[in-house]
């Protein structure tokens, strides 16, 4: 298992606070507005979506941070919304694990990525990432989403 640092990268981003099961009533439609707002500044998308999780406990019921993610090149364009802002996430320390398929499936993933850390005797960070390289809402099967998990 090979450490990865990914470099610095600028983002348009919304943070909410959830759990696993309200997940997707308190991301709204954030993932379909964050594209628009940014190509509507000017801006240009510069990779695949990509959704930071940072959370206090290993307790799936808990509440956790979600930070969503568009990486954009900013053409010295200014950017002003209400809802979103613009940010630079610092670098990321990580290993990572492609997952092919569906997303209901993607904690078989983890788990082998979990494993996989242990055993190389990391020590995992609070965080984790999802980028999302290629969603197909018809064919789930065909979704692929990198899994990016911290470690220190």
């Amino acid at each position: 298992m090979e450490k990865v640092t990914a470099p610095a990268m600028t983002v348009v981003s919304k943070e909410v606070r959830t759990t696993f099961k309200d997940l997707m009533k308190n991301i709204e439609d954030f993932p379909q507005e964050i594209v628009k707002e940014a190509v509507q500044a000017g801006l240009h998308p510069a990779g695949p979506q990509c959704w930071v999780y940072t959370w206090e406990s290993c307790d799936m019921e808990a509440e956790f941070n979600l930070k969503i993610c568009l990486p954009v090149a900013t053409f010295g364009n200014s950017f002003a919304s209400n809802k979103f802002k613009l940010e630079k996430l610092q670098e990321y320390v990580h290993v990572k694990k492609t997952h092919l398929g569906a997303w209901d499936k993607l904690k078989d993933s983890y788990d082998v990525l979990m494993e996989e850390i242990e055993n190389g005797k990391l020590v995992p960070g609070h965080t984790c990432r999802e980028i999302y390289i290629n969603c197909d809402f018809e064919n789930p099967s065909n979704n692929i989403t990198e899994i990016q998990f911290q470690v220190n």
